[in-house]
């Protein structure tokens, strides 16, 4: 598993963690000591962090992180990647059939 969908995977699932008790970023931060910016960066994916860190946050935030959490966020992201694409790949077909997007002839 790559740096970069480790971190979208931690950071999504802390997150989805944070709002399902309605915690804001601030009352998450406040209890971890950590800043805004850092829980932010974490959530985005742009940070991973330290295992004592991300301990401390699934403790704060009464959740046991295992790997059937990240097997479903990889299947669930998986399954939304191909509902996007085949919507996508739908629209372009319709545009072309309604003649919208069809090369005029020379």
């Amino acid at each position: 598993m790559d740096h970069a969908l480790l971190g979208k995977i931690i950071g999504n699932l802390l997150r989805k963690r944070r709002m399902e008790l309605n915690y804001t970023q601030l009352d998450v931060c406040k209890a971890a000591s950590i800043s805004q910016g850092q829980l932010s960066r974490i959530e985005n994916g742009l940070r991973i962090p330290s295992l004592a860190l991300l301990l401390d946050l699934c403790k704060k935030l009464n959740w046991n992180l295992n790997i059937g959490d990240i097997t479903k966020f990889l299947s669930d992201d998986k399954s939304s990647e191909e509902k996007e694409e085949n919507q996508e790949k739908a629209e372009k077909e319709g545009s072309n059939e309604d003649g919208e997007d069809a090369e005029e002839p020379v």
